[in-house]
């Protein structure tokens, strides 16, 4: 279930926020990364690098748990919990994973370069950076380069103009600040190299369709040139550690920037020397590696290899789990030794006698390994043949899961559109009130009476952890009845008079935990930010309830399925209600797929919810997935305007990033008609003596208030400003006198472009 995508990463995750605030930029290679790559130069050098640095781990692209911003939360904060901003200088805060208002994810090495295909690159945040909205829209997908002459914008740290670097291209061209210049230079070398596989879809001024060199001469010396003359800063060396924390990768260029001149400078008929590793240490399983076995039948077993190798070995390794579950074997506990490289494969085995969700720890220690490596494993079981939620869910389909059935000779699938019952029992109603005044309710629109003996609640404690206060559920739930759960400290009657049960270890929440719905021990639905933490209060005082229109459970919290009420409202609890269809409109009926456990189906719609239902064959007997499972398909990617080119008297050249999976695009061309508003009124009382607070949205220095017309020139009180706004008005702004008097008594009048 997406329960296996969303709590793969969050112990690293909390990892990062340390790694983040302790600012750990003395943290050191860790031993024999590099190990697979050394003795090498040009051309096989970058090819090695290519397939030991890339991402064990990636987070989903986009907004939220899981998600790209996730990520930013850690790479790129400053401690006041500000967004480092390589493209302007605005300064914004973060607001838990969420995205930013006027900013977006930069791929600083432009997507469109490869025809915006989303892959590993497209979500790789060694090249992925928050950024300012309107200084990226400008960016356009433009070149790096050297602007000369006048840029036609410049908002005080990003240039754009004309490339006055080399001969080679002199179109237009991005130029960051030069603080930055060496970070920009190093992500491009990163995916040129991780990515090098990409090259036949390369289409950029910098590039040739070509695996090595790959970039153009120019941009060859162009990128050497900001590597050496910007070196990697703090900022990187933080940075690397919070990436490699999500990602389980590095940058190479980052950790020794001299590659580059290996690869493409003049050392390329030398092998590089990387720092002789003396240290024991694993080549695999590298660190940030996961086991996930899946989910099986119970009396069934699954088996899955693991490679291990190591160098400088000086003793036996030894393998061990760290809870010793019963379910969970390893065909070997200990590897001998040898000089040179231990290699070894060992076979985990998952054998349950019962359902839930089972996790323990793989150790491997020995060896004169300075430190353990831990491997989480997990699996999980069912009594029941299941549905699983989708995976790589895209705007136009995704990959249909279920549990695999040992007995089944094939599977039959039906996926349609239209819901006449619900896929399975959801969580309706979160009620966090004032004191004790705490509920959840559970509803049950399947269509049948429900055996609640197989479920079960579970809550996280202070926003992060395991899913514990276990808490069965008993009973025969009725189809269009509710179950309802009240804190047994509550004092409040009228709430208590709506309880089915009474229990202070399900509802003893406060607004930051996470509540999971879980069958037979595997969750199945989830309200509340998982692993969020404990300073994130997303249900404080606050009552949750699920819209009529959602049918199915899910495992990750969207806050768009729900109706949020102030504190202590509660009259609702006992009456939910869901929204069905008449009849479905089948995609697939009884379609059989063979004995696979999966099915990748495409030619969807955005944005649309569909159904599937799967039944197991076992030798003429027909056995029904218990629930039914929903694919709801992402929304397109919206396209960003970027500027025009090739402006003439009567044409230009419209430009907009692609959007994936789009097949056509509408474009309006229009003209504006009529009388604009061409004033904006700003106010500068605030500013004191020393020149400060400016209004939001300017930057740069001011003096103080002048008292008197001798001083200032103009009507006291005033302010002298001595740089332009940032923003939308800045070109239009620095066209005015550099030491612009703004009355304060009074307002700044300024003409804007219509």
């Amino acid at each position: 279930m997406t329960e296996i995508r969303t709590t793969l990463n969050r112990i690293l995750f909390l990892l990062i926020a340390v790694v983040f605030f302790v600012n750990n930029i003395s943290a050191t290679i860790p031993a024999g990364y590099y190990y697979q790559v050394k003795n090498k130069k040009g051309a096989a050098l970058k090819t090695a690098l290519s397939e030991n640095c890339q991402p064990i781990y990636e987070l989903d692209y986009g907004s939220g748990l899981g998600f790209t911003w996730e990520g930013f939360y850690y790479t790129d904060r400053n401690a006041d919990n500000s967004v480092i901003d390589m493209y302007s200088d605005s300064v914004r805060y973060f607001n838990g994973f969420s995205s930013i208002s006027d900013m977006h994810i930069e791929h600083s090495f432009p997507k469109s370069w490869w025809g915006g295909h989303v892959n590993a690159a497209y979500k790789d945040l060694f090249h992925l950076y928050p950024a300012d909205g309107i200084t990226n829209s400008a960016k356009n997908n433009w070149p790096l380069g050297e602007v000369t002459g006048e840029p036609w914008f410049y908002n005080g740290k990003s240039s754009i103009g004309t490339n006055g670097f080399g001969s080679e291209y002199m179109g237009n061209c991005f130029e960051p600040a030069d603080e930055f210049k060496g970070d920009f230079a190093r992500s491009y070398f990163y995916i040129s190299t991780i990515y090098e596989n990409l090259y036949p879809l390369f289409d950029s001024p910098m590039l040739d369709n070509n695996k090595y060199p790959l970039w153009k001469p120019w941009a060859i010396d162009l990128l050497m040139k900001w590597n050496n003359q910007d070196p990697v800063s703090d900022k990187e060396k933080t940075r690397i550690e919070a990436v490699y924390n999500i990602q389980g990768n590095r940058n190479p260029f980052i950790d020794y920037p001299e590659l580059a001149n290996y690869i493409w400078g003049s050392d390329t008929a030398k092998v590089f020397t990387f720092p002789e590793e003396t240290e024991p240490f694993l080549i695999t399983p590298k660190r940030g590696v996961k086991i996930d076995m899946g989910v099986i039948l119970t009396q069934n077993t699954t088996t899955q290899q693991l490679q291990i190798k190591g160098a400088n070995l000086n003793a036996n390794l030894q393998l061990s789990f760290l809870h010793n579950q019963p379910t969970f074997k390893i065909s070997s506990n200990e590897i001998p030794f040898t000089s040179g490289i231990t290699e070894a494969e060992v076979t985990l085995s998952f054998s349950p006698t019962a359902g839930g969700t089972m996790r323990d720890t793989l150790l491997i220690t020995g060896g004169g390994l300075s430190d353990t490596l831990r491997i989480p494993v997990k699996a999980m079981a069912s009594t029941d043949f299941i549905l699983l939620e989708p995976t790589e869910v895209t705007p136009v389909g995704g990959v249909l899961h279920w549990i695999a059935d040992p007995f089944a000779t094939q599977y039959r699938l039906n996926f349609y559109q239209g819901d006449l019952a619900a896929g399975d029992l959801i969580i309706s109603t979160y009620v966090e009130g004032s004191s004790w005044n705490k509920a959840i309710e559970i509803y049950n629109g399947t269509g049948k009476t429900i055996d609640l003996s197989k479920y079960s609640v579970r809550r996280q404690s202070n926003g992060a952890g395991s899913f514990k206060s276990n808490v069965p559920l008993s009973g025969q739930l009725e189809s269009g009845k509710s179950y309802v759960a009240v804190a047994k400290s509550c004092t409040t009657q009228a709430l208590i008079d709506k309880a089915q049960i009474l229990s202070d270890s399900i509802v003893s929440f406060n607004g930051n935990d996470a509540v999971a719905l879980l069958r037979n021990g595997i969750i199945i639905d989830m309200v509340g930010i998982e692993n969020g933490g404990e300073s994130v209060y997303w249900g404080q005082d606050l009552t949750f309830v699920r819209k009529t229109s959602v049918t199915h459970p899910c495992t990750v919290f969207n806050e768009n399925e729900w109706v949020k009420y102030p504190v202590d409202t509660y009259d609702m609890l006992g009456s939910h209600t869901m929204d069905f269809v008449a009849e479905k409109k089948y995609i697939l009926e009884n379609v059989f797929t063979g004995t696979s456990n999966s099915y990748d189906i495409t030619g969807l719609e955005p944005s649309n919810t569909y159904t599937y239902s799967v039944e197991s064959m076992r030798s003429g007997v027909i056995v029904p997935s218990v629930n039914t499972m929903q694919l709801k398909t992402a929304a397109l990617e919206p396209p960003i305007v970027l500027d025009p080119a090739e402006i003439g008297t009567t044409s230009f050249k419209a430009i907009w990033e692609q959007s994936p999976y789009a097949d056509s695009y509408l474009l309006n061309v229009f003209e504006l008609t009529g009388q604009a508003d061409t004033t904006e009124t700003e106010t500068f009382a605030s500013v004191g003596t020393s020149g400060t607070p400016l209004p939001d949205g300017w930057a740069g220095n001011a003096s103080g208030n002048y008292t008197s017309t001798t001083s200032s020139g103009i009507a006291p009180p005033s302010i002298g400003l001595k740089t332009t706004r940032s923003g939308y008005k800045q070109k239009l702004i620095r066209n005015l006198l550099p030491n612009l008097h703004v009355c304060t008594n009074g307002h700044l009048q300024e003409q804007v472009l219509p």
